[in-house]
């Protein structure tokens, strides 16, 4: 007896890959998107490899105006900019609007904007043509940055002299060197500086804590996976129950019937781990893809190899603990109480 031709792949057989599918796609899902936030974070620690240092004079009424040269005078390698709100009509909000000259590079990936039009950034809602204290501006398209809020608008240096009315100065600026002395002199003048990198670890820090906090989506979904198989098999036994029994009658020994058992709900397992996989994967990606629209491509989710191959696993092993119990049931039963009228299962 090579093989014990039981089951078939019916419709209680689809129903349950299918629900097996579902928990090992929330599996993937969740843990690209985790997997998400710590590529953003790596993308983010990245950029601020170098200490850069935030530059500000403060004013009577927030950020106070300066002559570049106060700064560049000091520190060689930076880049100063002007930063200026507004109520945006006709959206009667208001909005922050910047500019920024970078003659050493320090700011990488910015976009120019040139005279009156701007850029809006990726998680802005204007577009069109709006007016910002009086000025006419048509906003010419979006940009995405790590560095920049996602919902300022870009322009150019000579339109943002325009709208603060502060012509040849700027209200802040930018280093991307390591300051000592520089420091110093920078706050002897009245300059305040401060360390945009200190915002990177208490970052990671929040990114960490979702990280450890994702496997706890493995326990529903793992239990979830279990009951589905566990249902199956109780109810596939139930059904063939008497057919079993004339098997063991036969011959067929307890072993062999449980490692089919066994089988019968692994392969229903895999096939609803591999559906599930390729659900994931599409789910994933298409979050990731709205998100990049929506808010800035530094968020890119990563389902990757392993991620697939520990959800394949999960799914599967949950398959096996949740069969055995039945399975279990079944063989050691003996073949008399099989062949009687069918009780329940339970």
């Amino acid at each position: 007896m090579n093989s014990l031709p039981l089951f078939k792949f019916g419709s209680r057989a689809k129903s349950t890959s299918l629900g097996i599918a579902l928990c090992t796609m929330f599996i993937v899902a969740s843990f690209s998107v985790v997997g998400g936030l710590r590529n953003s974070m790596d993308v983010l620690r990245d950029n601020f490899t170098s200490e850069m240092q935030l530059i500000t004079m403060p004013g009577g009424s927030g950020l106070g105006y300066f002559a570049p040269s106060d700064v560049t005078g000091i520190v060689d390698e930076v880049a100063w900019g002007v930063y200026f709100e507004a109520v945006a009509e006709p959206y009667g909000s208001e909005v922050g609007i910047f500019a920024v000259v970078d003659p050493e590079g320090v700011i990488s990936g910015l976009p120019a904007a040139y005279g009156y039009n701007v850029l809006a950034g990726a998680d802005s809602p204007m577009f069109g043509n709006i007016t910002l204290s009086g000025v006419n501006i048509s906003i010419a398209g979006r940009f995405s940055s790590s560095l920049f809020p996602s919902d300022w608008l870009l322009g150019s240096i000579g339109l943002l002299w325009t709208l603060s009315g502060q012509e040849e100065r700027c209200n802040f600026a930018i280093s991307s060197q390591p300051l000592g002395e520089e420091r110093a002199a920078l706050e002897a003048s009245g300059f305040v500086v401060q360390d945009m990198i200190g915002i990177i670890p208490f970052l990671d820090s929040g990114v960490r804590e979702i990280e450890d906090d994702a496997f706890w989506v493995l326990i529903p979904s793992v239990t979830a996976i279990a009951i589905l198989a566990y249902s199956f098999l109780g109810s596939e036994t139930y059904d063939r129950r008497h057919d079993i029994g004339i098997l063991k009658t036969v011959g067929a020994g307890r072993r062999k019937i449980l490692l089919y058992l066994i089988v019968n709900a692994l392969v229903i397992s895999a096939w609803g781990g591999l559906l599930g996989l390729a659900l994931g994967i599409v789910l994933s990606y298409g979050v990731s893809t709205i998100a990049s629209s929506m808010f800035t491509s530094v968020f890119v989710i990563k389902a990757s190899e392993v991620l697939l191959a520990s959800a394949f696993l999960a799914t599967v092993g949950a398959g096996f603990v949740g069969a055995l119990l039945p399975a279990l049931r079944m063989t050691l039963s003996s073949p008399v109480e099989d062949l009687k009228e069918v009780m329940p299962f339970s």
